[in-house]
């Protein structure tokens, strides 16, 4: 109990003293791990998500789509047809061009009637359902198209108000929602609903398809009772479609087929920065933990006592913000999943791959970035960490004879970047990661500009703007986070190196040259990472996406600009440090 309470009070001291450290592990954390949360959960957010629209709405199990003139024949034989609960009437419907606030797109007009179907009964999110001379959107295609209840669209040269917006599980979600166009390449476009006779006065001469909607007593055996039930009265009919719930559910599914490794990636790629982030937070704290461990093995605690105390918080603070980072990936799942936002948005609990993955990287996190400094500070000699002496920098002869003749402030800054090297991994890696996503973000942006242009504005842009949104903030929060890295790794090398370049300053060196040193230590490190970034966020694109290379000048650009901040990140903390006189700087106790 007294370890125990021991513990609690020296993590409510630190909490107290240094908000600000525990707040940024705690969000380095959070993001990494909703991040990859978001990426491991989409395909199952899809998935609850489709099937609480389908129960809501009664969707079919099979779609029995004909051109035949007469679709009598198809639907008495599929009515006798073992294995048939439930059939819905022939829906009439046919394909055409509507306009609305000067944008005109591609969708199927289907006839129905006032009265509820047995099957596919589109549940109305806003407004009502049909009426003579009014018409229904599906939800998804009303806000890509910007249009509202009370609007009006333009369908075959007549003017409909829009009198409500729908959801329904027979087709997928904008933009796949166009079953109505009969044998052809795609299904682009939306779906609009009319009552019968309003559908046949805007179809006109327009030929159209008949589209009959069956529920099978055993909804999972949907393919097979296709491939052996079909009567073979139907398939003698004239050209006949028979798309099932799962095709369904497997075109829903494609729409996140470019954001979810972007997430997946993503999570990883901030799980780098973030151990980046813990280390320099490690770093920075060093010497405050190795007095802490001297005190406490000072007074009776063993090595795992200490250890024990020195790890409790971050391992607490990890533990908090997996938890943070799952709740926000299970907020945020169903919006991103379903950007054409036609089904019913359920936030469910991450299941177990979900909660694995995120643990698996909070774990890594936490070991890679706090585990080894606390154990460094538990077993360190007593006498040595409360004596507190000057540390001797490690002697390179080889690196001296090597840097002997550079210019000082190339001289300081290799010798810096040599005396810590796995400091100076860490920061190539975190420059790597950011580099990768912005790199991704730009081949993204290149093969966007390769798209001809009526894929690139029609309805697909739905998927490709969603894309495009995830890209930029997984983007945009690593370099939020690599910004804080720098700066943090920054201070932390100043600091450690303070006495040692004070002693150069008194020889002669200038403030400016020692700045330049840090900068020098910095940017030697961010080159590999810039190197190695590109090439592999190209090449990640590519196993992803399509095989496209962004412009030279727009890596060029990229990289020239990421190297440009780092300098200047490093150079305000350093330039911070040699503001102080050098006699002050050496009396000073170590931070």
């Amino acid at each position: 109990m007294g370890k125990l309470l021991l513990t609690g009070r020296l993590i409510l001291r630190d909490l107290r003293r240094r908000p600000g450290e525990a707040l940024m592990l705690l969000l380095a954390v959070t993001v990494s791990t909703a991040g990859l949360a978001l990426g491991v959960a989409t395909n199952n957010a899809v998935t609850t998500g489709y099937l609480k629209t389908r129960a809501a709405t009664l969707g079919p199990d099979i779609t029995a789509i004909t051109t035949a003139g007469d679709p009598s024949p198809v639907a008495e034989a599929l009515a006798d047809t073992p294995g048939v609960a439930a059939q819905g009437r022939p829906v009439f419907a046919f394909t055409t061009a509507v306009r609305a606030h000067g944008r005109t797109a591609g969708s199927s007009v289907e006839g129905r009637d006032t009265s509820p179907s047995a099957v596919d009964r589109p549940l109305v999110t806003s407004g009502t359902w049909v009426r003579p001379g009014g018409a229904v959107l599906e939800r998804g295609f009303a806000e890509a198209l910007g249009v509202h209840v009370g609007d009006r669209v333009t369908i075959g040269g007549r003017g409909y108000p829009v009198v409500g917006t729908a959801i329904s599980a027979a087709t997928p979600v904008y933009p796949w929602s166009n079953w109505a166009q009969g044998p052809g390449p795609d299904d682009y476009g939306g779906r609009i609903w009319l009552t019968t006779a309003d559908t046949r006065t805007a179809a006109g001469d327009t030929p159209g398809v008949y589209q009959i909607h069956l529920r099978l007593t055993d909804p999972a055996a949907a393919l097979r009772w296709r491939d052996t039930e079909f009567p073979r009265e139907a398939r003698g009919a004239a050209w006949v479609n028979t798309p099932t719930w799962q095709t369904v559910l497997r075109t829903d599914t494609n729409m996140i087929r470019e954001t979810q490794p972007a997430l997946v990636v993503g999570g990883w790629l901030l799980a780098v920065a973030a151990t980046v982030t813990l280390a320099a937070l490690a770093t920075t704290r060093a010497a405050r933990d190795h007095r802490r461990a001297a005190v406490l093995k000072a007074v009776g605690a063993g090595p795992r006592t200490v250890t024990a105390v020195l790890l409790t918080q971050h391992l607490l603070l990890t533990v908090l913000a997996t938890a943070l980072g799952l709740a926000a990936g299970a907020l945020a799942a169903p919006h991103l999943v379903d950007p054409s936002d036609g089904l019913l948005s359920t936030v469910s609990p991450p299941d177990a791959d979900t909660v694995t993955a995120a643990v698996l990287l909070a774990v890594m996190v936490a070991a890679v970035g706090a585990i080894g400094p606390a154990v460094r500070a538990a077993r360190g000699s007593t006498v040595h960490a409360l004596a507190d002496p000057a540390h001797r920098p490690p002697h390179h002869p080889r690196l001296n004879a090597v840097t002997a003749y550079l210019p000082t402030p190339l001289l300081l800054g290799v010798r810096l970047l040599a005396r810590r090297p796995g400091r100076a991994f860490l920061a190539s890696a975190g420059t790597a990661a950011t580099t990768v996503m912005v790199t991704a973000m730009l081949t993204w942006r290149t093969e966007l500009d390769a798209t001809p242009a009526f894929r690139r504005y029609g309805p697909i842009e739905v998927r490709t703007d969603r894309t495009g949104q995830v890209l930029l903030a997984v983007t945009l929060a690593l370099v939020a986070l690599s910004t804080l890295n720098t700066m943090l790794l920054g201070r932390s090398t100043a600091i450690q190196s303070r006495r040692a370049l004070t002693v150069t300053r008194t020889l002669g060196a200038t403030p400016g040259q020692v700045v330049t040193a840090h900068c020098v230590a910095q940017l030697l490190t961010a080159v590999p990472g810039v190197a190695a970034g590109i090439p592999v966020g190209i090449g990640l694109y590519w196993i992803f996406g399509t095989p496209v290379t962004p412009p030279g000048s727009w890596l060029l650009t990229a990289a020239l600009v990421t190297l440009l901040a780092v300098g200047a990140l490093t150079a305000l903390p350093a330039w911070a440090h040699t503001r102080s006189p050098a006699g002050r700087a050496l009396d000073a106790e170590p931070a």
